[in-house]
Order: structure tokens, then C-alpha cells, then sequence
């Protein structure tokens, strides 16, 4: 992930896997629940009257339920000590900020501690474990929130963040919580026929995966229906017009705002596959809805920076990324950013197309030209070849003489011959004119318009 850090993560896990694990040991044994309650007595009660069965009873689900909050509770704990070491060792952020991130990893090593006597512990201290680390994790959240917006200040004051990576015209965008309105609206997007029918196959696949069954069909969702391509070939050239062709033919029809709203209904949001991503921070094998939406995300993040525009987006994004990486991922968040996010990007697309076809009906006009001017300069050529050819006969012909040949110094401009004789010009339209004029102003043609001597014959 891009941004600093996630905030709402730091409120649950990420990842099933913990270095710090909580065990059967840990919290106490207890045993598996019997699968009919005719079993309870003869499986776990000694022989006690009804009333002492039915409090061991009472008293061992509410330590099971302890027990399963606070191996829950651990786990985020886990995950929220291995965000803050990674936030540690950003670049980003000072050294007093580092030591109020070491801070929140000392208290959590302290209630690692703490859990880790769970199982002498009563009901009542597990279940205050359980409020502590989640008011830690509260308390985690915000202090990377402040943290995130220092940052984010500080890239502002200095001028908008790293130098070359974007247009100077360009700004960051702040990181934000809130959600954008007026997304779910098509817009109007410049795309050819072909990616347009790509999109709408994409379309087609997910509203039939989706809405077209009974539950959920992911294979026609993810690898296509019917021969149509589905979310797999989604790609940063397509992404913006699977999106809005979802807003224009398929959003009525569903019942939804949006493409991923309709993604969000199909399955719960918490996302067991987030940590399986690959170098290009996308998720190679998508099983479920998360990491369809995920995909879609990186996608757009993708374009954004192919396009130049992603600083103005950067915000949005982060909003998006923090939710996704949570346990319980509010839907809203997550939809209106990325919705909002495509109109973005499709306006950048648009801006882009606009301005490749200026320059096209440009580099077409100037071809157009140069075309023009090609057939006159060819049109030219043509005519004073004629013209030349028509004068040297009429040369040898009244010269009797058919070795001649056309002096250097006779040139051909603007449809008529013309020499230059002792810093005058003299025009004719053919041999004949010019030789008129020459003879006229006191020269002798035979001498000017001939490159041989008159007495050599053929």
C-alpha cells in the first residue's frame, strides 16, 4: 500500500498469520461442545442435580465466548504491532513522531504480556483484556491519523512532494475519510467500439455471477459467462469503462448505485486474501468480492499514474486502501471514493484523447499539405519539362542545328524562361519570345541561349 499508514487496519487484523499466536493453552482448556444437548450430561456434567448442570453450563459458555474474544483481540493486536514496526521504519516521519509510535508498541507489549497469563485469569479480567486492546487499537488510530496529516502538511508546505513525479501543475490531494457525493452519475467518455464491447462483456458476466443466479456465481463474475470475459480482464486500459458502462446499462437493473455496490452485496467484507498480493500489489488469484473491488482499485491507481493525475487523487485513494484493509469495511467508503476516483481518471482520459486528436486532425492537416504541395511542385515539374522539351526543339529546329542544348542560364519561373544579361532580366513564354527579347534590347540570342557554338552542326 502507498500510503503511510492504514488507519481503520489498525483496528482489527490483517492477516490470519501472527508471530504471537493464542493457543487452547493460552486462554485455558476447554472442551468442544457436544453436538446434542442429550450428550451435555453423559459428555461433560458430573452427576449434580439439573440446576449446578445448567450453571456449569452457563458459566462455561460465557468463558468459551471470553475466550474467543480474546484470541480475536490478540490477533489485532498481532497485526496492529506489525503495522506500527512498519510505520517505524518509513521514511516519512520523524523521529518524534517514530517515539510516539514506540510508545503504542510498548503498550502493546505489555498487554501481550497480560494475555498471555490469560489462563489464570477469570471471565472478567479476559473480557477487560478485550476492552484495553481495543481502546489501544483506538488509540493507535488516531495517533496515525494525526501522523498521517503531519505528513501530508509538511509535503504541502514543501512545495507538493517528490519533484519529477508528477506535472508541477498538479497537487496532492489530501488523504480522507470522507466520502466524495454526486459519484454514481455516467459520465461521457471518449472510447472506441472495441474497448466499449470489452466493457460491456465485463458488465454482462458480473450482473449474470451476481444477479443473474441464485447466490453467487463467481466463475462467471471472475472468469466470464458464456464465453464472455469477466473481472479477470479487467485492466488499467479498461477499468474506467467497465465502471461507467455499469452506470449507463446495468446500475438500473440491479438495484444498486454502482458496480461495486452490487460487488459489496454478494459476500461478506471482511477480506482474507489482502495479504496474498502480488509485486504489483494486486491480487493474482481473486476468490471473492474484496479482492475483485481490490483488483478494480489497483487498476484505477495504475491509470491515475500513467495519466499523471494520481497526487490529485491521492486522497481518495488512501480512503479507499485504509477501508479495504479493515475487518469491517464500511461499503460506502469504499464505493463513493472509487466512483469517485473514475470520474477522475475518466476526465483525464478524455482530456488525453482530446488532445491526441488535436493533435491528429494537426498532424493530418500538415500531411494534407504537404501532400498539396507535393502534386503542385510534381504539377510544376510536369510543366516546365514540357515547356523545356518544347523549347529546345524549336532552338534546334530554327538553328538547324540538333546537337544544341539549353544554356544553364536560362531558367524557367512562373510559367515563362527567363536570362539575365548584364543585370537585366528577360522573359518569354518559349524560345521564340525570349529570343525576340533578346535581340530586341541589343543582344544576340545565339550567343545567350545556347550552350554550343552555332557553326557545330548534327
Amino acid at each position: 500500500m502507498s500510503q503511510f499508514i492504514s488507519l481503520d487496519s489498525l483496528r482489527m487484523p490483517l492477516t490470519p498469520y501472527s508471530p504471537f499466536s493464542m493457543t487452547q493453552d493460552t486462554l485455558g482448556s476447554f472442551p468442544t461442545p457436544p453436538v446434542f444437548m442429550s450428550d451435555f450430561q453423559s459428555a461433560y456434567m458430573p452427576s449434580q442435580s439439573q440446576t449446578d448442570y445448567y450453571k456449569m453450563g452457563q458459566e462455561w459458555m460465557a468463558n468459551l465466548n471470553a475466550n474467543a474474544a480474546l484470541t480475536s483481540a490478540a490477533q489485532g493486536l498481532v497485526s496492529l504491532e506489525e503495522e506500527l514496526v512498519k510505520s517505524t521504519e518509513s521514511e516519512q516521519i520523524n523521529e518524534e513522531q517514530k517515539q510516539r509510535l514506540q510508545e503504542l508498541l510498548d503498550k502493546i507489549e505489555a498487554l501481550k504480556a497480560e494475555v498471555a497469563k490469560a489462563s489464570n485469569k477469570s471471565i472478567e479480567e479476559k473480557n477487560d483484556l478485550v476492552n484495553q486492546i481495543s481502546q489501544l487499537q483506538e488509540e493507535a488510530a488516531n495517533v496515525a491519523k494525526e501522523i498521517a496529516e503531519e505528513i501530508q502538511n509538511s509535503v504541502t508546505e514543501d512545495g507538493g512532494g517528490d519533484a519529477g513525479s508528477a506535472p508541477e501543475t498538479e497537487t496532492a490531494g489530501a488523504p480522507t475519510t470522507e466520502n466524495p457525493e454526486n459519484v454514481d452519475a455516467p459520465v461521457t467518455q471518449d472510447i472506441d467500439d472495441n474497448k466499449a464491447n470489452e466493457a460491456l462483456e465485463i458488465c454482462q458476466s458480473i450482473y449474470q455471477g451476481a444477479i443473474g443466479v441464485t447466490g453467487t456465481e463467481y466463475d462467471y463474475i471472475i472468469d466470464g459467462y458464456n464465453g464472455m470475459k469477466g473481472t479477470k480482464a479487467i485492466t488499467k486500459d479498461n477499468v474506467t469503462a467497465v465502471l461507467n458502462k455499469w452506470q449507463e446499462q446495468f446500475a438500473s437493473g440491479s438495484g444498486d448505485d454502482n458496480v461495486i455496490e452490487t460487488l459489496f452485496d454478494e459476500e461478506m467484507f471482511w477480506n482474507p486474501s489482502l495479504s496474498k498480493r502480488d509485486a504489483n500489489g494486486k491480487i493474482a488469484n481473486p476468490k471473492n468480492n474484496v479482492d475483485i473491488i481490490w483488483n478494480i482499485l489497483k487498476c484505477l491507481e495504475e491509470r491515475a499514474k500513467e495519466l499523471g493525475v494520481y497526487k490529485n487523487v491521492v486522497g481518495l485513494f488512501t480512503a479507499a486502501y485504509n477501508e479495504l484493509d479493515d475487518f469491517n469495511i464500511d461499503q460506502s467508503v469504499v464505493e463513493n471514493n472509487i466512483m469517485a476516483i473514475n470520474q477522475k481518471v475518466i476526465a483525464a482520459e478524455n482530456a488525453k484523447k482530446a488532445e491526441e486528436n488535436t493533435k491528429k486532425v494537426d498532424a493530418d492537416k500538415k500531411n494534407a499539405e504537404a501532400t498539396e504541395k507535393a502534386k503542385a511542385e510534381e504539377a510544376e515539374r510536369k510543366v516546365e519539362t514540357e515547356a523545356r522539351t518544347t523549347f529546345l526543339t524549336d532552338m534546334r529546329e530554327i538553328w538547324d542545328n540538333d546537337k544544341l542544348e539549353i544554356s544553364d542560364k536560362v531558367k524557367y519561373k512562373d510559367g515563362k524562361f527567363v536570362i539575365r544579361i548584364e543585370g537585366n532580366d528577360y522573359y518569354g513564354k518559349d524560345f521564340n519570345e525570349l529570343r525576340e527579347q533578346i535581340y530586341a534590347a541589343g543582344y544576340d540570342p545565339e550567343k545567350y541561349l545556347s550552350k554550343q557554338p552555332l557553326n557545330t552542326r548534327a
